[in-house]
């Protein structure tokens, strides 16, 4: 693989992750959660939402169309935070704790992506 394949790959993910947020957090009620945590969800799908412009931008410089790409860490990691959302029988309070957890693991996932083209940019090795 070279250098500019690997970047690409990057970008498909990063897309991809954008992509799926955005369509769950659209289509998912967080009336449950603490007005915080609804917060912070506001804010990472504007987030979201402004970082899957750019990437696209970059891919269609590179005459690269993401399709419909997906990213299956994320796909599971929705999968979870949909199952706690529609749990009626949990306590309030571990319900909010979980999804929460899980919101941070997705989170933390898509940081972890936009490090990962900081490494491609400076040539990390």
């Amino acid at each position: 693989m070279k250098k500019d394949e690997l970047l690409a790959k990057e970008l498909f993910n990063l897309y991809a992750i954008g992509k799926q947020v955005i369509r769950y957090f659209n289509e998912i009620k967080t009336s449950f959660l603490s007005k915080r945590v609804e917060k912070i969800i506001m804010q990472y799908v504007e987030f979201c939402k402004m970082n899957k412009e750019q990437v696209s931008t970059t891919l269609r410089n590179l005459d690269i169309n993401p399709g419909n790409t997906t990213n299956s860490m994320v796909q599971v990691i929705t999968q979870n935070l949909q199952a706690i959302a529609a749990q009626k029988g949990y306590v309030k309070e571990v319900r909010r704790l979980g999804y929460t957890m899980s919101l941070n693991r997705l989170i933390s996932y898509h940081k972890a992506n936009i490090e990962n083209l900081d490494f491609w940019n400076q040539g990390v090795v």
